[in-house]
């Protein structure tokens, strides 16, 4: 006799629920590897319903190698949007999730432009409430209840009705272990994305190494005598600063202007 786990009591078994992945490259050795959000993403899925019932999509041009890993984590199956590398994948993707009820993403992806404007783009064309930095989430009928994460350690609790696109924040909890056996079973499928021509905005765009961004620091010269007192506060007026208490908006606002022209931070 075979005794089959039941399913969690927050799982629902009528939504349609969508999980968008994609590959990333190991910076060092350029292996194929998973991206952490789209793998957080997949595994809150998994907790709100069931891997077979997930519609789990990748739009570009991805191998069975570069997809492994989610299959590994429980991804029973894998669609391929077949999309040529110059085109905008947002068409596609729009065709393909028009009817879904909840669609989970990663804020970012790690292998393509990771600009972290596709949720909010899907959100836009599908007409859905996002939500964005996403840790956890749990669902009741059509009640969806959202942990979201904020900075400095604090966090939200937010309640909404689906449909609804969760963007979900690289510091979700992943327990899901890889499995060699599911990643063996797992299927991956290919489906033309749609014959969407390049962007023309981005053939406009200048690729190039990305800098370290500049200080917007004055540069004030001082002796080491008032460098040491600016240090350890012995002098209130070694540090070069101003405090304005007085006055109303615009002459603060006057101040802090002629400050940053004098020390040529500004040009008009």
């Amino acid at each position: 006799m075979k005794f089959f786990p039941k399913a969690p009591d927050n799982m629902n078994h009528s939504l349609k629920i969508a999980v968008l992945v994609s590959h990333a490259r190991h910076p060092v050795s350029g292996r194929p590897l998973r991206s952490a959000s789209d793998a957080a993403a997949l595994e809150l899925a998994c907790s709100l319903a069931l891997p077979e019932r997930l519609t789990v999509l990748c739009a570009g041009s991805a191998s069975a190698d570069d997809l492994r890993d989610y299959l590994g984590l429980g991804a029973a199956s894998i669609e391929v949007l077949a999309v040529p590398a110059e085109a905008d994948v947002v068409p596609a993707l729009l065709a393909r999730l028009s009817g879904f009820d909840l669609v989970l993403c990663g804020n970012r992806s790690e292998g393509q432009t990771a600009s972290g404007l596709l949720p909010y783009l899907l959100a836009e064309g599908l007409r859905m409430p996002l939500i964005a930095d996403v840790l956890e989430a749990t669902l009741q009928g059509r009640l969806l209840t959202v942990r979201q994460f904020l900075p400095k350690g604090m966090r939200r609790r937010l309640e909404m009705s689906a449909p609804a696109i969760l963007a979900v924040h690289p510091r979700a909890p992943q327990t899901r272990q890889f499995a060699h056996a599911r990643a063996a079973v797992g299927r991956i499928t290919q489906t033309t994305g749609g014959g969407h021509s390049g962007n023309i905005a981005a053939s406009a765009w200048q690729y190039e190494p990305a800098r370290r961004p500049r200080p917007f620091k004055a540069t004030v010269a001082q002796s080491g005598h008032s460098r040491m007192l600016g240090a350890i506060g012995g002098d209130s007026g070694a540090r070069g600063g101003e405090v304005v208490k007085q006055g109303n908006a615009v002459a603060k606002a006057q101040v802090l202007l002629t400050y940053l022209r004098e020390h040529r931070l500004i040009d008009f």
